[in-house]
């Protein structure tokens, strides 16, 4: 009796594994962006995308498909490495070519860094079109890029990096299209003279003599930069300065006419007072003005102690008659009292 429980027990232990493996074998699940090509007896029978699939196990299996996965090595450069997988990743992937070496029309032996970005649209045609896709990806690089190089000159080269990119994507996307692949962009890291030829050497001199060029022309240019501003700050300071002046020649004379004005005022009205005293008193308004400048002339010369000689009217008479006259001068009311 126990016998035959652990028999059953072992049977059924037997058939739950053989289900499980069943099982395991039957389901997969597709990650996103990613797909799985299913043979049946060696045939194609479908291609499984994102999401879980159920398929007939030990009938239909995976295709294992071969592509080179660029990854950055220690160093920081990226380095390529061969991978095996049945499952085909359908994201952008990148492809770095070897450098090659390639002639320019004017016969300059050039090594060519280039990367390409892709992504596969048909996995059937990528797996069955071509037998080794890396490979026939290097080949038609190489050679597109002897065409592409070979029609222009080292100079041209240098100078439409845009225009081979975009030839050699053109170029690229025609052939890749037969095998499922679609070329996202293609670009040149670096095009250098081959090292260890007269043409390198010419080239590194003319380059370090053409930046040399380009910093002496910028120094030029900073400095005819520099002189410019100068001279404009000096021309506006000068011109400020010569309307400040301006305005204060101007304020000055302003305030001298108006000074001029108000003393012609007052004059005019301190003669107006004298006129009007004069005619009060009977007096002579002329002979005032020259007693005045006369005593003023005798004043001087009386404070003028430097002078041992004093210039007197020969006449003294005339003197005494001046200074009777000063009465008919101030008025005949006035009374002059002469000093003892």
């Amino acid at each position: 009796m126990a016998d035959s429980v652990a028999a059953g027990l072992i049977a059924v232990g037997i058939v739950i594994a053989i289900a499980l493996i069943l099982l395991y074998n039957s389901i997969y699940v597709v990650q996103q962006a990613e797909g799985i090509v299913i043979e049946r007896f060696g045939k194609v029978q479908k291609v499984l995308d994102s999401g879980i699939h159920f398929v007939v196990p030990f009938v239909d299996s995976p295709r294992s498909f071969m592509w080179k996965k660029v990854v950055a090595g220690l160093n920081g450069h990226l380095e390529t490495r061969d991978a095996s997988s049945y499952r085909i990743d359908l994201r952008e992937s990148i492809f770095v070519f070897p450098a090659q070496e390639v002639y320019t029309r004017d016969t300059i032996l050039l090594d060519v860094h280039s990367v390409m970005f892709y992504r596969i649209v048909d996995i059937k045609k990528a797996v069955y079109e071509v037998d080794d896709l890396n490979m026939a990806i290097a080949n038609v690089a190489q050679t597109q890029l002897k065409e592409v190089f070979g029609n222009m000159t080292f100079t041209e080269a240098l100078a439409s990096q845009s225009t081979i990119n975009a030839y050699i994507k053109k170029s690229f996307g025609e052939r890749f299209a037969q095998w499922g692949l679609v070329v996202e962009r293609m670009e040149v890291l670096d095009m250098l003279p081959k090292q260890g030829t007269t043409i390198a050497d010419a080239m590194k001199r003319q380059m370090i003599a053409e930046r040399s060029r380009r910093a002496d022309f910028i120094q030029a240019e900073g400095k005819k930069a520099a002189m410019r501003l100068l001279s404009e700050g000096t021309k506006l300071q000068k011109y400020n300065m010569g309307v400040a002046e301006q305005e204060s020649t101007r304020k000055t004379s302003e305030g001298l006419a108006g000074a001029k004005v108000e003393l012609a005022r007052a004059e005019r009205k301190s003669l107006e007072l004298i006129s009007a005293a004069f005619e009060a008193d009977g007096a002579s308004q002329t002979e005032y003005v020259i007693s005045q400048r006369y005593m003023a002339m005798f004043l001087n010369m009386a404070q003028n102690v430097d002078k041992k000689s004093l210039f007197f009217p020969y006449e003294t008479k005339g003197l005494s008659g001046l200074i009777g006259d000063l009465r008919g001068v101030y008025g005949h009311n006035r009374t002059v009292r002469s000093c003892t």
